[in-house]
């Protein structure tokens, strides 16, 4: 008899004990989120965190989830990217980044970083690029653009957010298949760019229409062409660069990772969270004006989309110098 009231209280104690270990880590981690969430956004203000501030009314609203936008600019992305890399995986420290600051420019660069270091919780909008010039340029059309290049090489010098940004890609692959020279000046941001093509430093830029097409209405730039294989439905007037000769086809995702270790259950929240922003009716309107194609692809399909952008940007990184 007393072996078996030892046995009892030797299981009662355990389970009061794991009972309370439970009890204690549920309490120590709280409702998520109880603080705001930071997101760095790796380029300069007024390119890629457009595409999410309009968010923060939606998310604030409906899931209590408070984003606190901050752009860190630098190397293509990878400094931003850094900086979540290494900070602590409890989902209050986001990236929303394009692809290439984790799949092109640490290649080109060196740099141990890439989408193995990160959570993709789910990618927001996917986007091809507009090549633009000033209204005052000759160069008024893809046909000139493609002319003028051919026939003075490395003259044409053209802005990108970065070197080894997807725009940065799309006109290197452009120069390949035209067997001549683009000289590229990397900025920290396509607005950057922008404003230095504005001021006439630069010959052209390749970078997002939310940025690009503003001008382009205000009758400052003249867009030239578009980096996808098809015509975009929110600007088809604007030709392909397949239509002027060139085989050329980028399109880009951007979207938010977390820290590689962030509890599946913050994701899990994060991914409902931002996919019912994405459908709220406002958003959406907001989108199509900055022409920003919503594709929301959770987890898995998002880590799938990443990888098959990485490998149909190899063969060009493999040929670009290193930095």
């Amino acid at each position: 008899m007393q072996k078996i009231l030892d046995i009892f209280r030797k299981t009662m104690t355990m389970a009061i004990a794991a009972s309370a270990c439970a009890t204690g880590l549920t309490l120590a981690a709280g409702p998520f989120p109880d603080k705001p969430i930071r997101v760095i956004v790796p380029y300069a203000v007024g390119g890629a965190d457009t595409f999410i501030r309009p968010l923060q009314p939606t998310l604030k609203r409906d899931h209590g989830i408070d984003l606190v936008i901050e752009t860190v600019t630098g190397a293509g992305g990878t400094v931003g990217a850094n900086q979540v890399k290494r900070a602590s995986a409890d989902g209050y420290t986001l990236l929303f980044a394009g692809s290439g600051a984790l799949t092109i420019a640490p290649v080109l660069q060196g740099i141990n970083l890439s989408i193995n270091d990160f959570e993709p919780i789910t990618n927001l909008v996917s986007i091809p690029y507009i090549v633009a010039v000033r209204k005052e340029s000759p160069l008024q059309s893809a046909a000139a653009f493609i002319d003028y290049a051919k026939r003075n090489p490395d003259l044409i010098t053209y802005g990108s957010p970065g070197t080894g940004s997807a725009p940065h890609l799309a006109l290197a692959a452009t120069a390949e298949k035209l067997g001549t020279g683009l000289t590229h000046i990397p900025f920290s941001g396509i607005s950057t760019a922008v404003q230095a093509l504005l001021g006439g430093h630069i010959t052209a830029v390749v970078g997002a229409p939310s940025v690009v097409m503003p001008q382009v209405r205000a009758g400052r730039l003249s867009a030239l062409a578009i980096t996808s294989k098809d015509r975009s439905a929110l600007s088809p007037e604007i030709p392909t660069l397949a239509e002027a000769g060139v085989a050329v086809d980028v399109t880009t995702h951007f979207g938010f990772f977390a820290p590689k270790g962030t509890p599946d259950v913050v994701i899990q929240k994060l991914i409902v969270a931002i996919r019912d922003a994405a459908r709220d009716q406002a958003f959406i309107k907001t989108m199509e004006t900055m022409q920003n194609r919503i594709e929301l692809l959770p987890g898995a399909a998002f880590t799938k989309a990443l990888e098959q952008e990485a490998a149909g940007f190899a063969p060009i990184v493999a040929k670009l110098p290193k930095q």
